[in-house]
């Protein structure tokens, strides 16, 4: 039975006027967003209570008409051309029971994605998972349906546009209730065509983008029947919900036993064709001598490294390797920050820079800020001697809370200034130069050290912008 006063579907209906007052059908009034508000609004008395249309009537006394909701879970409404969903966490965006896609490429979107899929609880025998040909991807994805898929490059317009004939036969013949993805660009060739074929396209964008939508995203957005996410409220808007982060209720507690560090593991990822040399050289001249070392360099091959080197790893093989090191060192990526957690190691952080030429843009700066103002990692120095880190590092161990806390709120990180500031979604122009504004200002939290004594100035790996 529905609850008395409520609508269709279950959801309770208000009546929402200019004064932010919702009067429901028994009488009571609670104080809600602001009139034509979308989304949670800050300082609301009761945050689930969220409009999902603008007010476009009037009662005849001045006041605005919307519809409101109050819904203590997900609620799906209207037919699949004009679904809304209001949740709080990844792990209630999808219905009970249903088939999904689950798309992305490897690496670290891959990671990501399988952390939310496993927020699902329950056999996954229905779905099906389309990704790269990896040894990460058949590791972690051993026992699940699998279609691998040609790669498609970073920004590769061409493999996007080929991919689509593929998108086209998995989806024709899979009757998928959803696709998922996290990106990169396959996400491209999957979601729109899902959601013109009647399927529920979700795209979450991914843990790095901080402060505004990927290239991937800013493309999706432009399909209003595709529902964006984002793991970050401070950037959230009315086309990007905020739905929590595969990050929230971690901490990082000390070990209390002095650990020495005698093994060492490094992983730079392997992300193509993009070398970090810099992170090779500067882990050289802070090694321990009497350490043993392992190393997954991906692109960065080198013949002068002490040793066993590889180029990749198959994932569960690292997430054994990570268990067993003192210190795990690894560049500022989604996928090995989780598997770092995931294992029980406080990561060492080596931030790959674009103006090195050693990814494609700076998206691991902003990622690596954000981990340290978590207090989840530490950041290795590229530029000069931080042996003291490693030993830090190996100190600490994270912790995830089991229960279903909320979130916690951590202060943005402030806008950068001058030619390479960030962009919000909302900024469609080119960029201009002059005053940015700011978010709420907040302790500078360092990239290339981070001591005993405390945080140090930005100074971005090369840049002066941070």
């Amino acid at each position: 039975m529905r609850p008395h006063g409520s609508g269709p579907h279950g959801v309770e209906t208000h009546r929402l006027t200019t004064c932010g007052t919702a009067v429901s059908t028994d009488g009571t009034r609670q104080q809600v967003p602001e009139a034509g508000t979308a989304g949670r609004k800050r300082g609301s008395a009761d945050p689930r209570i969220m409009p999902l249309r603008g007010c476009a009537a009037s009662d005849g006394a001045g006041n605005e008409v919307c519809t409101a909701t109050y819904l203590p879970q997900t609620a799906f409404v209207g037919p699949f051309w004009d679904w809304t969903i209001v949740t709080a966490t990844l792990g209630a965006l999808i219905a009970p029971g249903k088939r999904v896609l689950w798309v992305s490429s490897s690496g670290g979107h891959l990671a990501e994605l399988k952390k939310i899929a496993d927020l699902y609880p329950g056999p996954d025998t229905e779905s099906t998972w389309v990704t790269f040909d990896t040894p990460q991807a058949r590791s972690m994805l051993a026992g699940h349906n699998v279609r691998f898929i040609s790669p498609v490059g970073t920004r590769d317009a061409l493999g996007t546009l080929r991919t689509l004939v593929t998108a086209y036969r998995i989806l024709r013949r899979g009757s998928f209730d959803y696709v998922v993805s996290t990106g990169a660009a396959v996400a491209v060739s999957f979601l729109p065509l899902a959601s013109a074929m009647g399927v529920r396209a979700l795209y979450v964008e991914s843990l790095t983008r901080t402060h505004a939508a990927s290239t991937t995203g800013r493309i999706l957005g432009l399909f209003p029947a595709v529902r964006t996410y984002t793991q970050y409220e401070r950037w959230a808007n009315d086309r990007w919900k905020y739905a929590g982060s595969v990050l929230d209720n971690w901490e990082v507690r000390s070990r209390g036993d002095g650990t020495p560090v005698r093994n060492v593991l490094v992983s730079l990822g392997t992300i193509q064709p993009y070398r970090f040399d810099r992170a090779v050289d500067a882990l050289k001249a802070i090694l321990p001598d009497d350490c043993s070392v392992t190393w997954q360099l991906g692109a960065t091959s080198r013949h002068d490294l002490p040793g066993a080197a590889h180029r990749e790893l198959p994932w569960t093989e690292m997430g054994q390797l990570i268990r067993e090191a003192d210190a795990f060192v690894c560049h500022a990526g989604v996928g090995s920050v989780l598997q770092a957690l995931d294992n029980g190691a406080v990561p060492v952080l080596a931030v790959r820079s674009a103006h090195n030429g050693e990814h494609v843009d700076d998206h691991q700066e902003y990622f690596a800020r954000e981990i340290l103002s978590r207090g989840l990692g530490r950041a290795l120095d590229l530029s000069d001697s931080g042996d003291a880190v490693l030993e830090e590092a190996a100190g600490l161990e994270p912790h995830k809370s089991t229960g279903e806390s909320s979130a916690k709120a951590f202060p943005a990180v402030p806008v950068l200034r001058g030619p390479n500031q960030l962009r919000s979604f909302r900024s469609r122009g080119p960029r201009r130069p002059g005053i940015v504004t700011q978010a709420p200002q907040r302790d500078e939290v360092s990239l290339d050290s981070m001591t005993a004594g405390g945080p140090k100035t930005v100074s971005g790996g090369g840049r002066s912008d941070g």
